[in-house]
């Protein structure tokens, strides 16, 4: 997978994915030259927001409550990626698509990156910016989703497609949400 493509991974089954399944990387390549760095990235923009927006909107959380939370999302995030590869499979196996552990995890592992980009939306503090760009993260993710699950599962059947999809994008959605609710956490315990 070339960054350059991955904004064409977004709405085709063809560029970038044909690229992942004939370099067929390794799960634990995966993990750790794409999923490790990603993950890494809304930690440390926890801690970058919580000394500046954090501090100003919650200033009875104390930091090392920050710390603990982005360490936890951290651990949580890294868990959800073989956890999402692992309900890709299931459901796919359900669905009577092809369930091949590798092509799973290769979705699980692509799918969360705008995601983990737009957490750098919290290095500004226009409060609209940081509830837009994630939103458009989570769309963009489901397109990864969409075109992956199609491709990387060879699910040719459009309905089929559409089906298992919605279905992974959905328990994605609420992982996701659960990740934020953690952060979110001291504003909801303190505000």
């Amino acid at each position: 997978m070339s960054w350059i493509e991955l904004p064409r991974m977004i709405v085709s089954s063809h560029a970038g994915w044909d690229k992942v399944e004939r370099t067929h990387p390794s799960a634990r390549a995966m993990f750790l030259r794409l999923v490790l760095p990603m993950s890494l990235l809304p930690p440390a923009m926890i801690l970058f927001a919580a000394s500046h927006v954090g501090a100003e909107r919650f200033p009875g959380v104390a930091f090392e409550t920050w710390i603990l939370l982005a360490a936890a999302f951290l651990v949580l995030e890294l868990l959800s990626v073989p956890a999402m590869a692992w309900i890709i499979r299931m459901v796919a196996s359900d669905k009577g698509a092809r369930t091949d552990e590798h092509d799973a995890f290769m979705v699980a592992a692509i799918a969360p990156v705008p995601l983990w980009l737009s957490s750098l939306v919290l290095l500004q503090s226009h409060v609209w910016l940081i509830v837009v760009v994630p939103l458009l993260a989570m769309a963009a993710s489901a397109g990864l989703i969409r075109h992956g699950v199609e491709r990387m599962l060879h699910v040719d059947e459009e309905v089929a497609a559409e089906e298992l999809s919605m279905i992974v994008i959905t328990i994605g959605i609420l992982a996701w949400m659960v990740l934020i609710g953690i952060v979110l956490l001291p504003a909801l315990m303190h505000g």
